[in-house]
């Protein structure tokens, strides 16, 4: 049975034989799969807080409303408008949701972006270990068989550590946007919906 700390010192051992780019991907991973858990919980901390218009409205004079961020900034922009005896038209929740949206998008692009660039820092690996490999052939011929396998091994656990962090990264990053996504669409359904209610009500007291 092989024990941990033997697990974690072949680990070691695996990746320092992949030259210098090793370091950096480890880093990109670990900053990558922060983000990814971070991003994650707060979206499904937002989803399900999520509150009908009508319980959003009946709450809102509650200090805490239970609900998402992004309704409770809506909700209030809201209130803001019918306190002054107005209503507030598209353009302005547009906005209010505009600024929402930032915050939703929030570290996605970079999950991306960090998945994007692991397999090229594998690729540079790549080319660093070919380059050790040639240089090994042009000084000693073929006989020093331990000096190219070196060279070769650089570039192949590079790659392979650069596409063991970008798939993974690329993967959740793409779902991390469709979750996004999908709430950015409730909340402009949220929006549409928030006005004809508040038309509806207008129309009730005038009648």
């Amino acid at each position: 049975m092989v024990r941990l700390p033997d697990l974690v010192i072949r680990a070691v051992e695996y990746l320092q034989s992949g030259g210098g780019v090793i370091l950096p991907l480890v880093a990109i991973s670990v900053w990558m799969w922060a983000l990814i858990v971070r991003k994650w919980l707060e979206l499904f901390r937002w989803r399900s807080r999520e509150r009908s218009v009508r319980e959003c409205l009946a709450s809102s004079g509650e200090p805490d409303i239970d609900s998402a961020p992004w309704q409770a900034r809506l909700i209030e922009t809201f209130w803001e408008y019918r306190d002054h005896g107005d209503l507030p038209d598209k353009k302005v929740l547009a906005r209010v949701r505009h600024s929402q949206e930032k915050e939703i998008d929030r570290s996605v692009g970079t999950i991306l972006v960090l998945a994007a660039i692991s397999p090229l820092l594998g690729l540079l690996g790549t080319v660093a270990g070919m380059t050790t490999t040639f240089e090994v052939i042009a000084q000693f011929g073929t006989g020093k068989a331990k000096a190219m396998a070196s060279g070769i091994s650089e570039a192949l656990i590079s790659t392979q550590t650069g596409l063991i962090v970008a798939v993974p990264g690329l993967v959740m990053g793409n779902l991390l946007r469709r979750r996004a996504q999908g709430i950015k669409d409730r909340m402009e359904q949220f929006s549409l919906s928030l006005l004809r209610q508040a038309d509806g009500d207008t129309r009730e007291v005038r009648l």
